[in-house]
């Protein structure tokens, strides 16, 4: 008997031990879940001029779909940042500097002045992409350069008026854009092209320019009403080649043309002669002239020309430049100098070539 009562007190003071806190040893607390930080969203702004029409207005609006296309992705905060004039981009990048609020930037540069603020940028270790406008002396520190085939415009030029009968020593005028390395470089393709097929670097040298446009339709309109005013009849229709910049000075040209402010003697010497205007862009304006069906009905300008084409200059590469950056800044290799190949658009095949602004057709 005593030996049961032993034997049951041994087996309750072995349950009471377990209740007690036996069973800590088998059973553990779960661990906290762990907890890492969240990755930083860089900041990449992107800075073109500010515009609301025209090949820079057509950049900003495909800039802001980019952006908001990559802000979506969530790895980016993308911001277009729009500037006024050279000095007011010259700011807009010593901000960013001083302020180290981004951490990468795509620019437009607004003109060749940029040049010693560039310089500062590429000093400042934050990564940028060049776009359309390059500054030289910053180019090899760029992450990369991405322009249209600036050269290859002049090239297809040349080659273009050259097809069509151009001889060397004819008198040829150009419309340039502006003093940046766009209008260099087409100038250098179409006149390389003719030094190698025949012209002279004197006669090169004596080819007639206007004054800068500024890549503007009004400027080009009032550029060429001057030239027109002060050549004389003899001249102007001896001027059988006309290589003009952009789409916007091109169409500067027709409105003159079709206005009434050109004395007529000389309106009709020009329309007379000849022509053959070659412009760049691809302005969907200029797409309507060349089917025919723009609202202000340019056909009988354009019938007394010989020839009108426009070589592409697509304002959509901004989106390369911005994709550019993003692929740079996620470790992927990319192409320092990127240059996006032209076509050449005619009234025989616009319809295979999308424009940009408004067709402002019929």
């Amino acid at each position: 008997m005593k030996k049961i009562l032993a034997l049951l007190l041994a087996l309750t003071l072995a349950l009471g031990l377990a209740a007690c806190g036996g069973g800590a040893t088998t059973e553990s607390a779960a661990p906290a879940a762990s907890e890492e930080p969240a990755a930083t969203v860089k900041n990449l702004v992107i800075l073109v001029p500010n515009a609301d029409h025209g090949w820079t207005g057509a950049v900003m609006t495909y800039a802001q779909e980019k952006a908001d296309e990559i802000t979506a992705a969530g790895t980016y905060n993308a911001k277009v940042i729009t500037s006024t004039d050279p000095a007011n981009q010259i700011s807009q990048v010593e901000d960013l500097i001083e302020n180290k609020s981004a951490d990468a930037v795509v620019i437009l540069p607004q003109d060749n002045t940029l040049e010693a603020t560039m310089k500062k940028l590429a000093n400042s270790g934050i990564p940028f992409v060049m776009f359309d406008r390059v500054i030289d002396s910053v180019a090899s520190q760029a992450v990369a350069s991405v322009k249209g085939d600036n050269q290859g415009i002049g090239i297809a030029t040349a080659e273009r008026f050259i097809a069509n009968g151009m001889k060397p020593g004819d008198k040829i005028l150009i419309m340039p854009g502006d003093n940046s390395s766009v209008p260099e470089m087409r100038n250098k393709g179409f006149f390389d092209t003719l030094l190698a097929n025949g012209w002279t670097q004197e006669q090169v040298d004596a080819i007639k320019s206007t004054a800068y446009t500024g890549w503007s339709r009004s400027e080009g309109k009032k550029l060429f009403t001057e030239w027109l005013e002060t050549s004389t009849v003899d001249e102007i229709t001896a001027t059988k080649w006309i290589f003009t910049h952009d789409d916007e000075i091109a169409m500067g040209i027709l409105e003159a043309l079709k206005g009434s402010d050109i004395d007529q003697a000389k309106k009709d010497a020009f329309l007379n002669a000849g022509v053959n205007l070659g412009t760049s862009s691809g302005l969907n304006e200029m797409y309507s002239v060349l089917k025919g069906i723009h609202q202000k009905d340019y056909t009988a300008e354009v019938a007394k020309l010989a020839d009108l084409f426009s070589v592409t200059y697509d304002p959509g590469m901004i989106k390369i430049a911005i994709q550019d950056m993003a692929d740079s800044l996620d470790g992927k290799e990319v192409a320092q100098d990127h240059v996006v190949p032209v076509s050449v658009v005619d009234a025989t095949n616009v319809a295979d070539f999308q424009g940009f602004g408004d067709a402002v057709s019929k």
